[in-house]
């Protein structure tokens, strides 16, 4: 792609300021100063004429501007504490989203399998705590190849998101997901990974799937409002989940079954083990099982994080050795 990069100086200036480019092309055509634009394709820099500035070709050139700031300005910025990040989405966007209809459309009749917030009473806030649980399909398979006789992953297969569940963690209906979105697939699925994930082919396809499907920013954009009110996550593995969802959630916002019932140095204890040691519960017991829903997951994981403080994990950790 060809990239046109361009600084302009003012007419009587020593100091070189950023100009829009059609002032900058101007300034460059009557100025009579032999101001020069530039064109940046790759490692090649050619002068073009002010009349080339402007012509994008369709796209095909991104137009660049260059920005000179005094140094000593920028010293002295350092004393200055950096300003909080906003937020991508605010509550009100929040819960429009969190309320629309699937990619479907409005005349979707499928069964929603989850409860909307109840605005404001459990608006996302500081402390509210949300199990959060996600399933992923391979959309490249892993390269191998065989070494003295043994096979050698060369490359991982790529994942992508197909499903996020978030339940209530506290309240009066703790446990009820109120987001339980299937991510519409924009890549060609090779591996549906029905035996952990409960997606099946169809599930991701707008015109044949009976879930609640969204785009994968609408999915992002919900997850990230969580993170920015504050909300506590509440899962199991939730490193792993939280690597392949591309967020970074500080730890005081986490509670991982997984390091709650572990010792140091000693194997992680399945969620599956969890569930059926404190709740009774059956998880994960085959392809496409119910148990194995996100959703079911999330649930187990917030049950066996209660448990963790009432009847203490050392006693769990035992009883699995």
């Amino acid at each position: 792609d060809t990239t046109a990069a361009a600084a302009a100086q003012l007419p009587g200036s020593s100091t070189q300021q950023p100009l829009v480019p059609a002032a900058a092309a101007a300034a460059a055509a009557h100025d009579g100063s032999g101001q020069q634009w530039v064109v940046i394709n790759d490692f090649s820099i050619s002068s073009i004429p002010p009349s080339e500035v402007l012509n994008w070709y369709n796209g095909q050139k991104l137009p660049c501007l260059l920005f000179y700031t005094q140094v000593s300005e920028v010293e002295s910025s350092y004393s200055l504490s950096p300003p909080e990040p906003s937020s991508p989405v605010d509550a009100a966007t929040f819960q429009t989203l969190c309320s629309a209809p699937p990619l479907q459309g409005a005349s979707w009749r499928g069964r929603r399998s989850f409860i909307p917030l109840d605005f404001p009473r459990e608006a996302p806030r500081p402390g509210f705590m949300v199990a959060i649980d996600a399933e992923f399909v391979a959309v490249t398979r892993a390269e191998t190849s065989f070494e003295g006789g043994v096979e050698v992953q060369l490359k991982p297969s790529r994942l992508a998101l197909a499903r996020v569940s978030v339940l209530r963690g506290q309240g009066p209906l703790a446990g009820t997901a109120f987001i339980d979105d299937y991510v519409m697939s924009v890549e060609p699925v090779v591996d549906y990974l029905t035996r952990w994930s409960g997606i099946k082919p169809g599930d991701l396809d707008p015109s044949t799937s009976q879930h609640y499907l969204v785009s994968l920013k609408t999915a992002y954009l919900k997850l990230h409002h969580l993170l920015d009110a504050g909300c506590v996550f509440i899962g199991h593995g939730l490193k792993q989940d939280f690597r392949m969802l591309n967020i970074n959630v500080p730890p005081e916002q986490v509670r991982d079954t997984v390091e709650l019932f572990s010792f140091r140095r000693q194997r992680k204890l399945s969620l599956r083990f969890l569930a059926s040691y404190l709740l009774g519960l059956s998880i994960q017991t085959g392809a496409g099982a119910a148990g194995a829903a996100a959703a079911a997951a999330a649930a187990a994981a917030t049950s066996t994080s209660r448990s963790a403080l009432d009847s203490g994990a050392a006693a769990v950790v035992a009883a699995a050795t």
